[in-house]
């Protein structure tokens, strides 16, 4: 929750932040910064919590991430601040992802309430941060940084207090290292980084689309893409001897649930992501809302996001209904952004009201989203596989989301060039167009009333109205793709389970009484390692009280 909590948070408090440290142009570096390696670490940290175990890794993010948040509550300037946030990215990412593999494992034998729990949590922490930023900056931005210590340090005497006896054979650390897939875990790391960086700074004018520095940012990580391709297909087919584990394991790219499953995740993640920042600034830009108050306003969407989690895991309490969940959800999605797109009255009561209700309707489809998608990479993935597959959902959520707020930038600052092209802007003057340039919110500076006030809002106006029917494309193919995820006859959830997670218990279960009465049965278990061994019955007994 506070990982996702810390991706919009500091959105409402960058004017204190710019204000208490001196400077402008770079403030919404300190949001960029936090995405850049909270949406590229993801997937490394679920495949090192394989090799290393969760426990660890969990507890190591827990570190990174309150560690370095003291480090941004004690910024003397924005350079410090900037590093801060991109490294306390870094743990946010481990606690993203890992958060949601530990709940699967370590949390109900419940599937159905692991997925409301999963989406829950990150429809409350994702409306919430932009209410909670502007709250805390009214008494000081540096609370925000502050508030993670604590809890931090609460879940972290936790985790090595309260966490489950974890069973391993005899930890040996020079194999565990050689296992790290070094390569893949850089290449993806550059692919994406570079890719949202060149967007989002061409998307600002920071950089020029045609400079040298956008266009090979772009080229590298196009390069980085597609050797990351290769290289996990080489280690899937044709590795030998060598012990590397593929950070992304070819199996589940061609699985064409699973996939479909990520490539929706990635859609949601594009639109609702730029959704929750982009609404709160509208109600700012068009009728001068404070950041709390514009916050406030997403509640019904947080409240119905909360109820579509909720139902999307009671759904498949008793049948496995997950992909027809997802279809309703991504539908429903649909609905939500076409009705956003067909609001255009210029009166602010009629918009707030027509947005409460409509929002609220997107909101029950990302919730119902959420619980499918948990679900279904849980159901999907083979027990080896568990953790990079729920790594990779979490991972492709936030890199869709950054990606979202890039292109809504970018279409922006279009029409905000086409003002400008137009010569209507005239008396706009550097320093103005340069902030409306970085954050439409600078629109408020203008002087009410005024020409280049009233000139930039319309570019706004029809910006907005792109960004949402650009969403409702994105809404609309997410939808068609959640098609792909359809099985005619799919097993009952907890038996899904067993047969893609745990073959070993599987066989547990069908053969127990056998291999009981049977010295080879006995001798064969043996061979697997006693730590092994008991962990394979715990989960069977836990597994029979289910189904049994």
């Amino acid at each position: 929750m506070f990982s996702c909590l810390d991706t919009s948070i500091v959105s409402t408090a960058l004017v204190s932040i710019s204000k208490d440290l001196g400077s402008d142009e770079d403030a919404t570096w300190t949001i960029l910064g936090y995405l850049l390696t909270y949406m590229s670490f993801a997937v490394c940290f679920s495949k090192l919590s394989d090799i290393y175990g969760r426990k660890h890794l969990l507890a190591a993010a827990w570190v990174f991430f309150s560690g370095f948040s003291i480090m941004c509550a004690g910024a003397a300037n924005m350079t410090q601040l900037i590093l801060g946030r991109a490294l306390q990215g870094i743990g946010g990412a481990g606690l993203y992802s890992l958060a949601q593999i530990c709940l699967l494992e370590q949390g109900p034998n419940r599937p159905e309430i692991v997925g409301a729990l999963v989406g829950v949590t990150l429809s409350i922490s994702y409306v919430l941060g932009p209410l909670l930023g502007g709250m805390i900056a009214a008494w000081h931005w540096t609370g925000i940084f502050w508030l993670n210590l604590p809890f931090g340090i609460l879940a972290i005497i936790g985790i090595y207090t309260l966490w489950p006896e974890e069973r391993h054979g005899k930890f040996d650390a020079r194999t565990a290292f050689r296992k790290i897939d070094f390569i893949g875990n850089t290449l993806l790391i550059l692919g994406s980084i570079l890719l949202v960086l060149a967007l989002e700074q061409g998307g600002t004018s920071v950089w020029k689309w045609a400079s040298s520095v956008t266009i090979w940012s772009l080229v590298i990580s196009g390069i980085a893409w597609v050797l990351l391709c290769v290289w996990e297909t080489y280690l899937f087919f044709g590795r030998g001897d060598l012990k590397i584990e593929p950070i992304f394991p070819l199996n589940l790219a061609v699985g064409r649930v699973y996939f479909s499953c990520l490539i929706v995740t990635f859609f949601t993640g594009f639109i609702y992501v730029a959704l929750v920042i982009k609404i709160p600034e509208r109600l700012q830009v068009m009728y001068g809302e404070t950041s709390v108050w514009a916050g406030i306003h997403l509640l019904p969407m947080l409240g119905s996001c909360a109820v579509g989690s909720t139902l999307g895991g009671a759904i498949s309490k008793k049948k496995n209904l997950t992909s027809q969940t997802l279809v309703l959800a991504t539908f429903i999605q649909v609905l939500g952004l076409g009705l956003l797109y067909g609001v255009s009255s210029p009166d602010p009561q009629t918009e707030k009201r027509y947005l409460f209700g409509f929002t609220a309707i997107y909101g029950l489809g990302i919730g119902l989203c959420f619980a499918a998608c948990t679900m279904i990479a849980g159901i999907e993935a083979r027990n080896d596989d568990l953790a990079t597959a729920q790594g990779a959902v979490a991972q492709a959520r936030v890199f869709g989301g950054a990606l979202g707020l890039a292109t809504c930038t970018i279409i922006f600052n279009q029409s905000f060039q086409e003002a400008l092209d137009s010569g209507a802007l005239a008396g706009l003057g550097r320093e103005n167009m340069t902030a409306i340039q970085r954050t439409p919110i600078a629109i408020t500076g203008l002087v009410p009333g005024s020409k280049e006030r009233g000139v930039v809002m319309s570019a706004y106006m029809g910006a907005f109205g792109t960004e949402l029917l650009m969403m409702l494309v994105v809404a609309a193919v997410a939808a068609v793709l959640s098609l792909l995820t359809y099985r005619k006859r799919p097993a009952p959830i907890i038996e899904a389970m067993v047969g893609h997670h745990h073959c070993d218990i599987q066989k547990e279960l069908s053969g127990g009484l056998h291999r009981g009465r049977s010295a080879r049965g006995g001798s064969r278990a043996g061979r697997h390692g006693g730590g092994e061994g008991d962990t394979e019955r715990e989960s069977a007994s836990s597994v029979r009280s289910l189904v049994g």
